[in-house]
């Protein structure tokens, strides 16, 4: 136990964003490490030791010079802790851990104004060009590639490598290769018009929206959980205090340790969003690091590199899993290209006062989508017309 506390330190000790919150802490990196501390009691002790740490070697420095290092060097082989009246001394290990402490710190000290996003896996690599057609496509590791003509899909994954396949009311059962050297990646690919629930190894739940793509592995090994997504994804993230689940998109990176969340990273769209149910996330970008509460949105604007962060009603925008588009003063065309992406179809108008027409109410997705225009022109001063399969849409006289 004694080694694991060890551990521990190291790992708070080189986790810059814990590292900031000693030297400058704020209000949201208080809420966070408090939350923290809440659902993992039993690493208090460890986290108090790394703030002393921390606390005594660096006070104010803006950055380290060699001076520095060495004399900070020199207090860590002199440091003492005290427990319970006791003074301990630090074993030979801690010595050298305290000299990666040095450059740990040198590092954040030197990159907390540009922080980069360090992926352990390169998805890009491992994503396929699938053919586009309305069937949803699951690619196992080994290339065999399995296609599902439902509307929807569940798919439940075990630590065993068991993979359970819902489609309808047929259910398949299966045994997966897996390897504890080497990441078994999957890939669910979902096409426009359609929709898809899975299950992850280590019991968190993903809903993948149309138009949609997910990059996973079959089982989780190793210190921490990952998974990429391109598109439109909602999160139940089981909770693992031991292994904190990322979500890789190409333009953020969000940690977690357990919560619920919604992030839409869709490559024709100028912007990323990540919409905040329960819990706590750490959002970290090419230029910076936010921390979200419950009820909060964050909007990163690829041109710009730019995020911000506004509160918002989050059931809004985790509706679409259940069904529901639900809307409040939400623009005309920010509806229709979600309408667009969930019935897979083109919705076309000329007059750009239709764009900031606004609607509030509650749209049933489960509905056909004439029947979704029929009640968005009963409600909004529209009209629609429908051409080979297109919407076009037109303010009424």
């Amino acid at each position: 136990m004694k080694h694991q506390n060890e551990h521990n330190q190291i790992e708070f000790i080189h986790n810059p964003e814990f590292v900031k919150w000693v030297l400058n802490p704020s209000e949201d990196s208080d809420q966070y490490w408090n939350a923290f501390l809440l659902e993992n009691p039993s690493q208090k002790k460890c986290l108090e030791y790394a703030r002393i740490l921390i606390k005594g070697l660096v006070k104010n420095e803006q950055s380290l010079t060699e001076a520095e290092v060495s004399s900070l060097w020199n207090k860590i082989e002199h440091t003492k802790f005290s427990e319970n009246r006791r003074l301990i001394k630090l074993e030979k290990w801690s010595v050298a851990a305290g000299f990666l402490l040095i450059i740990g710190i040198s590092g954040w000290l030197m990159t907390q104004r540009s922080p980069q996003i360090a992926n352990s896996i390169n998805y890009q690599s491992i994503a396929k060009n699938v053919k586009q057609d309305n069937d949803i496509k699951l690619i196992l590791a080994n290339n065999t590639q399995k296609t599902f003509t439902t509307k929807e899909v569940d798919l439940k994954y075990d630590q065993d490598g068991k993979l359970v396949t819902k489609t309808g009311k047929k259910v398949q059962t299966e045994e997966l290769s897996k390897s504890d050297e080497n990441l078994q990646m999957n890939q669910l690919v979902v096409p426009r018009g359609k929709r898809s629930n899975v299950e992850l190894a280590d019991g968190t739940k993903l809903w993948l929206n149309s138009g949609s793509r997910a990059i996973y592995p079959v089982a989780f090994h190793g210190k921490t959980r990952e998974i990429y997504i391109e598109g439109e994804g909602y999160l139940e993230v089981a909770h693992d205090s031991s292994k904190p689940f990322y979500v890789v998109t190409d333009q953020i990176k969000v940690k977690v340790l357990g919560t619920k969340f919604d992030i839409s990273a869709y490559k024709e769209d100028d912007h990323v969003s990540v919409v905040l149910v329960e819990g706590s996330v750490q959002a970290l970008t090419s230029s910076e690091s936010r921390i979200m509460k419950p009820n909060q949105i964050l909007s990163y604007e690829k041109l710009t590199q730019k995020s911000t962060i506004d509160k918002i009603n989050a059931l809004e925008s985790i509706s679409w899993k259940d069904g529901w588009l639900l809307c409040n003063k939400e623009p005309i065309k920010f509806i229709i290209t979600k309408l667009s992406r969930y019935y897979n179809i083109k919705i076309n108008w000329n007059d750009p006062v239709i764009g900031s027409v606004t609607l509030t109410g509650k749209l049933d997705l489960k509905s056909n989508y004439e029947d979704i225009f029929k009640v968005i022109c009963t409600t909004a001063p529209l009209k629609y017309e429908i051409i080979d399969n297109s919407i076009f849409l037109k303010i009424k006289e």
